[in-house]
C-alpha cells in the first residue's frame, strides 16, 4: 500500500518531466524544420540572383590596384561624402565610386523578381545571411525612398 502511495505521489512529477521532454523534442524538431526551410529558400534565392549585375563586381579591379596614393586620398573624401549623403557605402565600379543604390538598381529589380518567383514576402525572416538584410529587400525604406525621390525628380 505504501509503495502504491509513493508511486501515486511521484506520478504528477514524472508526467510533468515527460511532458517537458516531449515539448522540448517537438520544439527542437520545429526549429530544425524552419531552419532547413530558410536555408533551402536562401539557396534558391542565391541561384536566382546569379544573373544580377552586381555579380560582375568581383571581376572589377580593386581601386587600390589601379589608383595612385593621391587618387586614393581624393576617393577617400568622395567615399565619405557619398556615405554621409546616402547612409550606405559607395561601390567602386571600376572607374569611380558610385552610390550603393545607383550601383544596385538593376540588381534590386532582379531581387524583386526572385522574391515574386519564390514567394518571399518578408526576406528578413525568410532568408539567411546577406540577402536577409534590408538593403536587399525591394520593399525596404532604402528602395521605397529612392523610388519616391526618383518619381519626384521626373
Amino acid at each position: 500500500m505504501n509503495r502504491a502511495r509513493e508511486i501515486y505521489i511521484h506520478l504528477p512529477m514524472i508526467l510533468a518531466i515527460l511532458l517537458g521532454l516531449a515539448l522540448l523534442i517537438a520544439c527542437t524538431f520545429l526549429v530544425q524544420q524552419a531552419w532547413s526551410q530558410q536555408t533551402a529558400l536562401t539557396k534558391s534565392f542565391e541561384s536566382c540572383m546569379e544573373q544580377a549585375p552586381f555579380k560582375a563586381i568581383f571581376e572589377t579591379p580593386r581601386p587600390e590596384k589601379v589608383l595612385s596614393v593621391e587618387d586614393l586620398d581624393y576617393y577617400f573624401d568622395e567615399f565619405d561624402s557619398i556615405f554621409k549623403r546616402t547612409g550606405l557605402p559607395p561601390v567602386w565600379n571600376g572607374e569611380t565610386l558610385v552610390p550603393w543604390t545607383d550601383f544596385h538598381k538593376d540588381s534590386i529589380e532582379i531581387a524583386k523578381k526572385c522574391h515574386n518567383i519564390l514567394r518571399i514576402d518578408n526576406p528578413q525572416k525568410q532568408l539567411k545571411g546577406t540577402y536577409s538584410k534590408p538593403a536587399w529587400d525591394p520593399n525596404s525604406k532604402i528602395w521605397t525612398n529612392l523610388n519616391k525621390n526618383s518619381q519626384n525628380t521626373n
